[in-house]
């Protein structure tokens, strides 16, 4: 599915958290057999470190909590994806999975106290982030991981650390 993004160095997959970043991201490290960098590796949060492991190069980095800052990777052999998924799914997904205290954190790297967090940022990826990053900025839409062999079918019971 993924195998054509070979060609870039490292990838960095990023979007609102519930939208299927880590999925994405693992599905994406086995179709390039690239190295998986989870979210907690970059300590959510720290760019610093998002640097750093860009700079060791062939790298899947998946990294929702550094979406604010994508458009300052500068490496021209980095590819930067973000997920796409209805708003109102990820909104369902949020309920009882994500603490107020980490929404309102998210909020306030855009410059906002309330609001859907989701949407903010996929505006703030259309009208910035992807023209900043031109050529090296695409999408995935969620739904299309569900063809991928490594999606989980079952997801009654779902966990937001149950990848492969």
């Amino acid at each position: 599915m993924f195998g054509s993004l070979k060609e870039f160095n490292n990838i960095v997959v990023s979007g609102p958290q519930r939208s299927g970043t880590r999925i994405a991201a693992k599905i994406i490290t086995n179709d390039t057999g690239k190295n998986y960098i989870d979210e907690k590796d970059v300590n959510y949060h720290d760019f610093r470190l998002l640097e750093w492991y860009l700079n060791q190069g062939n790298v899947v980095v998946q990294c929702p909590g550094l979406c604010h800052l994508l458009h300052h990777i500068t490496d021209e052999s980095t590819l930067v994806i973000i997920v796409r998924r209805p708003i109102e799914e990820i909104i369902s997904s949020e309920y009882n999975r994500w603490d107020k205290v980490s929404r309102k954190q998210e909020l306030l790297k855009y410059g906002y106290s309330n609001g859907i967090i989701s949407s903010i940022k996929y505006n703030f990826w259309d009208k910035v982030q992807k023209v900043t990053l031109s050529e090296r900025a695409r999408e995935i839409n969620y739904h299309n991981l569900e063809k991928h062999p490594l999606w989980i079918k079952d997801r009654k019971n779902f966990r937001w650390d149950q990848t492969i």
